[in-house]
């Protein structure tokens, strides 16, 4: 009869055994799956930050370039505002001035 038990017991602890020895396997793996599926979820995350970002460098070279251009024309355009050419003759014609007459001078000898 005591044989009868120790079968009896020698199943039931073995399935207890395994039991366990399955659910630290089940843990391990869940905890592995959890951790990959972590890092593909950065890695989705970080790829679409990236591309955020490069489009918004790409938006902002496109800007800086068309800025240049308006500064380059700018600059142009107060380069010549300062041309005594362009003072003479906005001079002439909306203040009326007028280039002045050129007098000429003789000397007179004097006869001693």
């Amino acid at each position: 009869m005591l044989r009868r038990e120790r079968r009896r017991r020698e199943p039931q602890e073995r399935s207890r055994r395994r039991g366990w020895e399955i659910s630290i396997e089940g843990v391990a793996v869940s905890g592995v799956t959890l951790f990959i599926l972590g890092l593909s979820f950065l890695y989705v995350l970080q790829t679409t930050a990236l591309r955020s970002l490069t489009a918004e460098i790409s938006q902002a070279e496109e800007r800086l370039v068309s800025v240049e251009e308006i500064n380059r024309t700018l600059s142009f355009e107060i380069e010549q505002s300062f041309s005594l050419e362009r003072v003479s003759r906005i001079a002439r014609e909306r203040l009326g001035m007028v280039e002045p007459s050129v007098v000429r001078y003789v000397p007179l000898s004097s006869g001693d």
